[in-house]
């Protein structure tokens, strides 16, 4: 498989070679069990210039599939070995350009990558050094928004704003992130 481009920290396009991607299709992968900072969030663009350090444009991969292929929004899921032999998905955690996020049944990796978010915490690396955890104020009483369609569920795969068509209604609960301004609409911001 070659590496076309990276979208984001946990989302690149990639061209197949026929053996998980069929070959000669032009496809996204989302890289399982992790999530890293939606764009405009601390810590974005780092998280998508390390991923590009780890797969560059033009590079072949090695990838590795679970239970479920793809995800709703047609990106591929997978696993991801560089020209290197690095492990990218755990390679991300550890440095702290992404957090563990478990979305069963893909779980193959599980315990590594989960380790290496412990690890990566108690050493305040990347993200967890640069984005205090902040709590969310409440929202009381926020009003629905029937003009905009509703944001992707908690529980499915992690989604980016890339994947959606436009902005979606978020409410004062966001569990993919979306809502960079606290308003309740998921990707209304650049």
């Amino acid at each position: 498989m070659v590496v076309l481009r990276v979208i984001d920290g946990d989302t690149i396009e990639v061209r197949g070679d026929g053996h998980i991607v069929p070959k000669g299709t032009v496809a996204r992968v989302r890289l399982l069990e992790i999530d890293t900072p939606e764009r405009g969030a601390c810590f974005a663009d780092a998280a998508t210039a390390r991923t590009t350090e780890l797969l560059p444009p033009g590079s072949s991969a090695r990838i590795q599939r679970d239970a479920e292929l793809t995800d709703r929004y047609d990106r591929y899921l997978l696993y991801i070995w560089n020209e290197q032999g690095t492990f990218v998905n755990e390679s991300l955690v550890s440095s702290g350009h992404a957090e563990a996020v478990l979305f069963p049944p893909n779980d193959k990796y599980w315990p590594v990558i989960s380790q290496s978010e412990d690890t990566a915490r108690q050493a305040v690396a990347g993200l967890w050094a640069a984005c205090p955890e902040t709590t969310e104020p409440s929202v009381p009483d926020m009003p629905a928004r029937p003009d905009l369609p509703d944001g992707p569920p908690a529980g499915v795969p992690d989604v980016d704003c890339s994947d959606l068509p436009g902005p979606v209604w978020v409410g004062p609960e966001d569990p993919h992130r979306l809502d960079q301004d606290g308003d309740g609409i998921g990707c209304d911001t650049n």
